[in-house]
């Protein structure tokens, strides 16, 4: 004979204000693995948006998307609005390579990337960044 099992589930919950789920957001907005090294970010994050924008010449919106160019028309950014995400090229590593140490990209390019965008467009929802071969 079987035994039957039982689940109960207990949904809770939350009410917070939209500062603190704002604050959430930006507390747990970085990735697992590097966590660790948020403290390190500060330090980088102006060289790497300056190369960012030296790469950035022009803009586009089509069919539920924006883009971010470079002079050569290639594609460098690109927001999906339906998934939230936004995906950068990674061709713009290969600039940043020669100033600064490829750890440091790693570590916080798609941080980067996120602030560079969100200066830009500080009404869209950003869910997930990933780099891609866009262009």
């Amino acid at each position: 004979m079987g035994f039957l099992f039982y689940k109960v589930f207990i949904i809770m919950k939350f009410l917070i204000t939209q500062e603190q789920f704002d604050l959430l957001n930006e507390v747990y907005r970085r990735d697992r693995w590097d966590a660790e090294y948020s403290d390190e970010y500060p330090k980088y994050k102006n060289i790497l948006m300056r190369m960012i924008h030296q790469n950035v010449k022009g803009r586009d919106k089509k069919r539920n998307s924006i883009y971010l160019m470079s002079e050569n028309g290639d594609s460098l950014f690109v927001y999906r609005e339906p998934s939230k995400t936004l995906y950068y090229d990674y061709s713009i590593e290969d600039d940043m390579e020669d100033i600064i140490p490829y750890h440091i990209i790693a570590r916080h390019l798609k941080n980067a990337v996120y602030d560079y965008f969100k200066k830009l467009f500080p009404d869209v929802e950003i869910k997930e960044i990933s780099g891609s071969n866009i262009g």
